[in-house]
């Protein structure tokens, strides 16, 4: 199981890798588990390569899990938008 803050630049790539081995796989009971309140903005799409250009204004988290299901789809992760500190 794995909890990770941030889906930008270093979260899209740690993601990919993730997906790749298999980390979070639903046959080992594994569980990745996002969060990032952020949006995809235009300037986000040349080095966050998960995102494109019909998913600006959406969550980072929710496009970056399905991003990620479709890399692999015995992944098991879920996303949210919280903060994990009071700023």
């Amino acid at each position: 199981k794995l909890f990770m803050v941030g889906c930008g630049a270093i979260g899209c790539e740690m993601l990919k890798n993730y997906a790749l081995l298999g980390i979070g796989s639903r046959k080992h009971n594994g569980l990745i588990t996002i969060t990032d309140n952020d949006l995809i903005e235009k300037s986000n799409l040349n080095r966050q390569f998960l995102f494109r250009q019909n998913d600006i204004q959406k969550f980072k988290s929710d496009v970056a899990a399905n991003a990620v299901i479709s890399i692999n789809p015995d992944i098991n992760i879920k996303s949210y938008q919280h903060k994990v500190c009071p700023q």
